[in-house]
């Protein structure tokens, strides 16, 4: 830092206080710590992408607003911003003491005391204010029923150690962020009729991929599933950040809005791909292929009633589209559009807590190969057909072009 005093100027060291690394991508790590943590997870968490897409809303709106401030000022300001939308997506009830950790753990880091900090503090929560007033009513409170169909070939039903009912389903009717529009731009072709000569392959390979001791899957495609089986949200967040590295650490304004552009692609990604799941309503992989009758376009029975895929339980919600997929393809988009490339050095890890595999660490040098494998992942655990992950990716591109095409003039319309 320097101080000057007439035609005298001093330079002086280890004056200037503020937390030394990119204190956006501290908050995009605090919110899926947050979001999956067992601490918090008692209940039904809020739906996907939905959260980080209120918390970097509020980070980049506080970012605006002490733009000109120092950079001390800035970091505390966009962590109160944090805090507080944090606080509110789960309503107080069950991550007051994490969430105030993380808070906690890095005011001293930053080092703002005083006036300044109480100056900076209030720009925050003012900014998480303005969020979660305009998101209170966005659609995502809403109760929206489920009602099963009657059993048949395609219909969803509930699998096996799965929920009573499938995930959120007042997500599709959500408010999109950035004034990007209505969700029926975004056209998606319905899935293959189970009784036709498109379906029957696509279903017969998952039988054989899929099975949890598959005896034709590789071991790196067995890895494969396992390394892509937690959040999509969560690894893709880690990939952004091993993209950028520290370098927008003393740019606090441009880290925040790369966030909130990956994250509103994300939440938009998982509110398109939602209304495909109920609009469509498609059966499981397990249940195709536990379906007693005949039923597949060349006659033969496909039921095998003790078939458990890799990634067991299956998740409970529909399969098509892959909302994996979606979100794998959203997020590289808008990373890529970022770099202005594809290749870079992506080092990510993922924690498998799935039949103990643990902790696998992977090296990317391409996006497009991490989002194409990452829609795979869920065809060979199983749990999804190819083509829902083919269908998603194309998808998930589809919304990244259109929030990030006019961010700059709509990001704050909430």
């Amino acid at each position: 830092m320097k101080i000057s005093l007439g035609f005298l100027t001093l330079i002086v060291w280890g004056v200037e206080a503020a937390y030394p690394e990119d204190i956006v991508q501290y908050w995009a790590d605090q919110t899926n710590v947050l979001v999956n943590s067992t601490v918090i997870t008692g209940l039904q968490s809020p739906p996907t992408g939905w959260t980080g897409a209120i918390v970097h809303a509020a980070i980049y709106q506080a970012a605006i607003k002490s733009e000109r401030k120092p950079k001390e000022f800035q970091q505390l300001a966009v962590s109160h911003a944090a805090h507080n939308a944090l606080i509110w997506v789960f309503h107080g009830t069950r991550n007051y003491g994490p969430t105030n950790a993380a808070l906690r753990r890095v005011i001293p880091l930053i080092g703002l005391t005083g006036k300044d900090a109480e100056h900076a503090t209030a720009v925050g929560r003012e900014a998480a204010r303005r969020v979660i007033t305009a998101r209170s009513d966005d659609g995502s409170n809403n109760f929206v029923d489920y009602v099963f169909e009657t059993p048949a070939t395609g219909v969803y039903q509930i699998t096996p150690g799965g929920a009573a009912f499938p995930d959120t389903p007042q997500f599709r009717y959500t408010k999109l962020w950035g004034s990007v529009g209505d969700v029926s731009q975004f056209e998606v072709a319905p899935p293959f009729d189970p009784e036709s000569k498109e379906f029957e392959d696509p279903l017969e390979k998952v039988k054989v991929y899929g099975k949890r001791n598959s005896t034709v899957r590789t071991a790196y495609e067995t890895e494969t599933a396992y390394f892509w089986r937690e959040s999509s949200i969560s690894v893709w967040t880690r990939f952004a950040n091993a993209a950028i590295g520290q370098s927008l650490k003393d740019d606090v304004v441009k880290s925040a809005k790369f966030y909130a552009q990956l994250n509103y692609a994300l939440s938009n990604a998982g509110i398109v791909a939602w209304d495909a799941k109920y609009k469509y309503n498609f059966w499981r992989p397990v249940t195709a292929i536990r379906w007693p009758d005949v039923y597949v376009f060349s006659g033969k029975s496909v039921t095998d009633p003790d078939w458990i895929p890799l990634l067991s339980p299956t998740p409970s919600h529909q399969d098509y589209v892959s909302t994996h997929a979606t979100f794998g393809s959203a997020a590289a988009h808008t990373i890529r559009t970022f770099l202005g490339k594809d290749t870079g050095e992506f080092v990510v890890t993922s924690n498998v807590t799935l039949d103990n595999v643990g902790v696998v660490t992977r090296h990317y040098t391409n996006l497009t190969f991490a989002e194409i494998e990452n829609g795979q992942s869920r065809y060979f655990g199983g749990i999804h057909y190819l083509f829902s992950s083919t269908v998603g990716n194309k998808l998930g591109k589809e919304v990244a072009v259109a929030t990030l095409k006019n961010f700059d003039k709509n990001w704050d319309k909430f």
